[in-house]
């Protein structure tokens, strides 16, 4: 679990990530009914495919540009919890925002984020989650070439884009070149509103 702010002028809010094995085999209507289940002081809740994530730092720019849109009145939707899921996306629409990143039956690996204005229920709620769902995995969105070159593919990002960035062929390094280029494209959303 990530727990780490978000700011929006001189307003603070939280928000946490995880990545859950989802060892429940919770479906669609089983997470979507469990992510509405908030609690006081909780602004978002959203579960996602984890598949095309490349990072924590992919989430946390999806949620700053989210709080941003909220916050600054040109939110694309009707909630901070699908506003995190379509800049996470880096898709304006809303329905290819759900097909791309959002979750569906028999996901293995789900990707969380929560947005609050405490710490602390922040916190509680991730762990609520993770008890309901499955394991936490210990190391989010671990990179592997197969994954890397899906994420590469799905947010058009290619090799000389990587290149630009580093020359170095360490899986981890290379995820983190990657992680730099798919955060732009979530903020190019921000930019199109």
């Amino acid at each position: 679990m990530i727990l780490e702010t978000v700011e929006y002028e001189d307003e603070i809010h939280w928000t946490g990530i995880a990545e859950i094995f989802n060892s429940s085999h919770m479906g669609e209507d089983a997470l979507v009914k469990l992510a509405s289940e908030r609690e006081e002081g909780i602004y978002a809740i959203q579960f996602l495919d984890s598949s095309l994530v490349v990072s924590v730092g992919h989430l946390l720019s999806a949620v700053q540009n989210a709080v941003n849109a909220w916050k600054g009145g040109y939110m694309l939707t009707r909630g901070l919890d699908v506003e995190v899921l379509v800049y996470a996306s880096a898709q304006r629409q809303i329905n290819r925002a759900i097909e791309n990143l959002g979750i569906r039956d028999g996901l293995q690996n789900i990707a969380l984020v929560v947005v609050g204005s405490d710490k602390r229920a922040v916190r509680d709620v991730i762990t609520k989650m993770v008890n309901k769902v499955g394991d936490e995995v210990k190391t989010a969105f671990v990179p592997d070439r197969e994954r890397l070159e899906r994420i590469m593919h799905h947010y058009g990002v290619n090799e000389k884009e990587i290149k630009a960035l580093t020359d170095s062929d360490e899986i981890e390094i290379w995820a983190e070149a990657l992680s730099k280029c798919v955060v732009s494209r979530v903020s190019i959303v921000a930019l199109d509103t």
